[in-house]
């Protein structure tokens, strides 16, 4: 009996030590490409092919294990994998972007930003403008613009400056011009739908205007650089000669990526066939077990966006980098206790694939699959999406919550966990006992449709947090129950292939869905 405890809490220890390593990576990871300038929408395609990733090598990895007995081998190989990878992203460069800017000269001088009909500037994210009024200190730009006849001639009539001399005249036209400006807070231009800042001075060599005006109207396109970090936001665009896939930027965020979701996804399946190795005949201790791991994951969740906001000098780009070295030192220290837990392999089988697919010849297995399709879409919905609808949400309404948003997030995945996850997962042999798996299944579902009824009514993101105490009964109880019914309904020969082709469906199917939430998520508020 001891020597079977010493077991499971080495177990114990493993899903405490690997789900909080990864915790703040995988909750973060949207946001992450957020900031690295992927769009809503090329990030609804990457998840859509990180699941279809993950739902084929799960049953393919059950398969080899159950195949040819290595399961030990594969389990530790990508615990490392994981470790390395996640730590990688921290030397992932971001897209290529510029900040641009129109600079328009008439009875007022203007700096142009953003612009709602498309062209030249960015798209305006009106959200942000909330930030600028709440920043006390001068907002000054220094101006880049390409060479313009036109301008050039009509400031110097308007403005009469030194830089008229005829020197300046001489200059090459592919030299861009520098201008020194200070705008105010206030967006005074709005016409056309494109948004600007009225300039208060210019500066350029030893000569100053202040309110600068024009004869006649003229304007030119510049690269800016402003002490605010909002203006900036909203100037960025991404620059791209032709496609983003000729980005090298692109392609190595695109590996690193597919290959810490690898190393995630095969972990995940090997590590509960593993814990039910050995449990032996007390399965329904499983959630016993793996309550240490969401209760890792909410703590590290905290602590992460904790360390987020902490790090970042600024509301509006957030510093990832602790939580790379925090998910490195951690899985590592995992991959040591994982190392001496020990593994039974499967007993190998000619018969692996024909015992599976009988399985999809029991009506009552077939419902089950499509269950867990079900919760797979309703819980990806959460996953990938939740810490963006915060983030929406915080900008439209509560803007003055955006200094602390990452350490919002953490607390809402802590909720999820250590008030949800860990109570019901400890309880879930009892409940399971006492009500069934059928209805512990359709529990899940009726209470998936509560919590989103109940995230389209919010405004304020520090209400969603009391929302995710149900997080108990959609993933703790109901993680439970698939994994339990799985590991009773499989075949000797084949417990890891149906427990991972099960996790496959969860996290793989189910989760190629999540892309329609992202391309329509602003009709949700």
């Amino acid at each position: 009996m001891f020597t079977v405890n010493k077991r499971m809490w080495k177990m114990k220890l493993h899903y405490f030590l690997y789900l909080g390593g990864v915790a703040s990576i995988v909750g973060f990871s949207p946001t992450i490409a957020k900031q690295m300038g992927y769009s809503p929408m090329l990030v609804g395609y990457l998840y859509t092919y990180l699941s279809i990733l993950s739902f084929l090598v799960k049953p393919f990895t059950g398969f080899i294990v159950d195949k040819f007995r290595v399961k030990r081998i594969m389990f530790l190989a990508f615990i490392f994998t994981s470790g390395l990878t996640a730590f990688a992203l921290n030397f992932i460069q971001k897209l290529p972007t510029e900040n641009v800017a129109i600079l328009n000269c008439n009875t007022t001088t203007v700096l142009n930003v953003c612009s709602n009909v498309g062209g030249q500037l960015p798209e305006c994210d009106v959200s942000l403008f909330k930030f600028i009024k709440n920043n006390s200190e001068s907002i000054t730009c220094q101006l880049f613009c390409q060479p313009n006849k036109s301008f050039r001639d009509e400031i110097c009539k308007s403005w009469s400056v030194d830089y008229c001399i005829p020197q300046y005249n001489t200059i090459t036209s592919n030299t861009l011009e520098h201008f020194n400006v200070s705008l105010f807070k206030i967006i005074t231009d709005q016409i056309e739908n494109n948004f600007g800042f009225g300039v208060k001075s210019v500066q350029f060599k030893e000569d100053q205007v202040l309110f600068p005006a024009c004869l006649k109207p003229v304007s030119t396109r510049c690269e800016i650089d402003c002490s605010n970090d909002v203006i900036m936001k909203l100037a960025t665009v991404t620059k791209l000669e032709g496609s983003i896939l000729d980005l090298h930027q692109f392609w190595e965020y695109f590996i690193v990526m597919s290959l810490f979701w690898i190393g995630q996804a095969i972990t995940w399946s090997l590590q509960d066939p593993i814990c039910f190795d050995l449990l032996g005949t007390r399965l329904e201790d499983f959630g016993e077990q793996r309550c240490w791991g969401s209760i890792s994951w909410g703590l590290f969740s905290i602590f992460g966006g904790v360390l987020v906001d902490y790090f970042s000098n600024s509301d509006i780009h957030k510093n990832y980098s602790p939580i790379y070295y925090l998910c490195l030192i951690i899985v590592m220290c995992d991959f040591v206790v994982a190392y001496k837990i020990k593994i039974t392999e499967t007993i190998g089988s000619k018969n692996t694939l024909s015992d599976v697919f009988k399985l999809l010849t029991n009506v009552n297995i077939v419902i089950f699959f499509v269950w867990i399709i079900l919760m797979g879409i309703c819980t990806s919905m959460v996953w990938n999406y939740l810490f963006w609808y915060m983030e929406d949400l915080t900008q439209k309404y509560h803007s003055e919550q955006q200094s602390w948003i990452k350490t919002l997030q953490g607390s809402a995945i802590g909720i999820q966990c250590i008030g949800g996850e860990m109570p019901f997962l400890f309880f879930s042999g009892w409940i399971i006992k006492q009500i069934g798996h059928t209805q512990c299944m359709a529990l899940g579902l009726f209470t998936f449709a509560i919590r989103f009824y109940l995230y389209s009514i919010i405004t304020n993101p520090i209400w969603i947090l009391p929302v995710e105490f149900t997080n108990g009964i959609t993933f703790g109880l109901c993680h439970a129950a698939l994994m339990e019914y799985a590991r009773i309904v499989a075949p000797a020969s084949a417990v890891t292939t149906v427990v991972g082709f099960s996790g496959a469906l969860f996290e793989g199917v189910g989760m190629c869905k999540t892309r329609y939430l992202r391309d329509h998520i602003d009709d949700i508020y």
